[in-house]
């Protein structure tokens, strides 16, 4: 983990600024400076990482991805987490819980984050708007990961794979002139834990979905045709 520098957050991220009037945008934008922190990939140990900033809303990531998994015996629930989203990895219910767990990050592409301790609390202070904008955040999660589990009800690994896929270009997509695209480290095997399947059957379902021509995938380029499925056909 890297601390370098600060970052003006409004700039960064200028949906954050959307209900701040234009006569104060300006002033707003240079006042909200964040530390930002650069993640390399690999496991990420968020115990005790940056746990001083827990009076503050959290880091907020501004480019890169991140895992989160909850699970035991090889068998994992996991979010995928990117730009836009608000974290609290200190923040778990894992010691409490009836059969105490911990869950476990890993970085999948090198990661930025802006630390929103106290001190951006206090610098945000007067634009009560922030706050608001970053509440929303927290909540789109819980949004996400409820639209995640409604894929992943879906009998066919292929239909959750299009239906996931769909869900991360809504969130992170392009349009273009051939379809939507997402640039994102989907290994075979995220894909299996994102969607709850094994990996073999992963592999099978996205060989199926590029042969029906819905999707088509470059690297880390992932591009999207056909328009998504609907969940409760």
């Amino acid at each position: 983990m890297t601390i370098g520098g600060t970052v003006e957050v409004l700039r960064a991220d200028p949906d954050l600024a959307v209900g701040i009037e234009a006569a104060s945008l300006e002033a707003a934008q240079g006042v909200c400076l964040a530390p930002r922190v650069e993640l390399p990939r690999g496991d990420w140990d968020s115990a005790t990482a940056l746990r001083a900033e827990a009076d503050g809303f959290g880091l907020l990531v501004l480019s890169g991805f991140l895992v989160r998994r909850v699970g035991r015996d090889d068998r994992f629930g996991a979010e995928l987490l990117g730009s836009g989203d608000l974290l609290r990895p200190w923040q778990t219910i894992g010691a409490t819980a009836s059969d105490p767990f911990e869950p476990s990050w890993t970085v999948v592409a090198p990661t930025e984050l802006a630390v929103l301790g106290a001190d951006f609390v206090a610098r945000a202070a007067p634009w009560p708007s922030v706050a608001v904008a970053l509440v929303d955040r927290a909540m789109l999660r819980s949004r996400h990961l409820a639209l995640t589990m409604a894929a992943v009800q879906q009998p066919r690994v292929d239909r959750r794979l299009h239906a996931l896929l769909w869900q991360l270009a809504d969130r992170w997509g392009r349009i273009g002139p051939e379809g939507v695209s997402i640039e994102a480290p989907l290994t075979h095997e995220l894909l299996a834990e994102l969607v709850a399947a094994r990996r073999p059957s992963v592999t099978t379902a996205l060989s199926a979905l590029a042969a029906a021509g819905k999707i088509e995938r470059e690297g880390d380029r992932w591009l999207l045709r056909d328009g998504p499925i609907l969940l409760g056909s």
